[in-house]
């Protein structure tokens, strides 16, 4: 062979080893096709984190067709067309998540996760979003990336005392109703995930009897910084000042069952008033709430302070975030106030098999759900014949038959000492 056949050679595959190896990511060995970049710690990241916080509008493979698409009033993106991919840098896929819908004159519906995922991780999310639109155009990641969430500190005492002390003094004041609808409804992204007045997706507590629910501390509280309690909760940190969260907890505190329709909803209030006007042990509910062998057992199904079930809602700081009235009515009638997230799943198999549980996620081979027994099952889709979500809680709905008033009443009495002071004694 010649000098010159052989230089062409080499040149040939000096440029076949930089197409393989051309940098994709600036702490990463470099990557060439989609099978191998499925091999990145960004890609891997990112994957997860979308199917937790973007797959519900986005849809698991970017087809904007999640499961909370059809409630919003504007279709998510297509992350994976071609179009959106070619008219997006990666720079603007960056903001656009960053900073939210609002900020690049979009819809307000799309959230910020600046103040709640790392900067790598936002950048995994770019990664993600344009592996789903087939890969074809780098991401060069920006180097020294801080890899440390926002520190999502806790809200001071001083400052919940604040917000009290106002509260009483004000009330639920007719300019911070509107003020509070005003961010809720328009500018930030609360009905992206959650239902008001027969708007907003399901992702998130239906808030029509936000009023009922929540006591106003802890709407606050929540609203200024959900991470602290939840540190993996899909909702995202608002960013909101103390005055705007003020405004936002009137504007729901005013959803209260004030008339026929909602009223139906709840039950008898005579039939509260008969439970909430005794006064009841905390210790002795607490045994009545963990003991397995007893009528009540609530441990089997509840989460406390790390300890109990999976099946039912995490309690460890129920006391702060819900009112005893909700409480109440949760534990003697639970199917008419069923937690988001935990309605039962009724699946019919081809061979005429019930499945019921709790649905906890599915994908494209099909459904998993958690069964009453706290055991997690994974229902192929080729042998579901049809399945329905129904309203009925998991929860047994027969505890005012099998337990005394006086037992209602010392576990109501429990429940309400498991609030967020207790569980962050280091807050000042």
């Amino acid at each position: 062979m010649s000098l010159r056949g052989f230089l062409r050679h080499l040149l040939v595959i000096i440029i076949l080893i930089f197409n393989f190896y051309s940098p994709l990511f600036a702490d990463e060995s470099a990557y060439s096709s989609n099978d191998t970049l499925a091999l990145s710690k960004f890609l891997k990241k990112g994957k997860l984190l979308f199917l937790h916080y973007c797959a519900h509008c986005h849809g698991n493979k970017g087809g904007g067709d999640g499961f909370n698409a059809e409630f919003l009033d504007k279709d998510p993106a297509e992350l994976s067309s071609q179009k959106f991919q070619e008219k997006r840098s990666n720079e603007k896929i960056f903001r656009v998540i960053n900073e939210g819908g609002a900020k690049v004159k979009k819809s307000h519906l799309m959230p910020s996760f600046g103040s709640t995922l790392s900067e790598e991780e936002i950048w995994s999310l770019v990664a993600f979003v344009r592996y789903l639109g087939g890969w074809k155009l780098e991401v060069n990641v920006p180097k020294n990336l801080s890899i440390k969430r926002p520190n999502n500190s806790a809200i001071s005492k001083s400052d919940r005392d604040t917000f009290s002390k106002l509260f009483s003094a004000e009330g639920i004041k007719s300019n911070l109703i509107k003020a509070g609808e005003s961010l809720v409804m328009n500018k930030k992204s609360c009905l992206g995930c959650h239902q008001l007045n027969n708007e907003g997706g399901r992702v998130g507590p239906n808030l029509n009897l936000s009023g009922f629910n929540y006591p106003p501390d802890w709407i606050y509280t929540w609203i200024l910084n959900p991470q602290f309690f939840r540190p993996n909760t899909k909702m995202p940190h608002l960013e909101l000042t103390p005055k705007e969260a003020r405004a936002i907890t009137s504007f729901l505190i005013s959803f209260q069952p004030d008339n026929e329709e909602e009223g139906s909803e709840l039950s008898d209030s005579a039939e509260l008033n008969k439970y909430l006007a005794i006064k009841g042990d905390s210790k002795r509910g607490e045994d009545l709430f963990k003991d397995p062998e007893g009528i009540a057992n609530c441990a089997k199904c509840h989460v406390v302070r790390m300890d109990g079930g999976t099946v039912g809602p995490v309690l460890s700081f129920v006391g702060t975030s819900r009112t005893r009235e909700f409480l109440l009515e949760s534990i003697i009638d639970p199917s008419r106030v069923i937690t988001s997230g935990f309605n039962t799943i009724m699946i019919l198999t081809k061979k005429r098999k019930f499945i019921t549980g709790i649905k906890i996620n599915e994908d494209e081979t099909g459904l998993y759900v958690v069964d009453k027994n706290g055991k997690e099952l994974h229902v192929p889709l080729d042998i579901i014949k049809k399945s329905k979500v129904q309203k009925i809680s998991t929860m047994p709905g027969n505890f005012k038959d099998l337990l005394s008033t006086q037992d209602i009443a010392d576990i109501l009495a429990y429940l309400k000492t498991l609030t967020f002071s207790q569980i962050t004694p280091s807050v000042n």
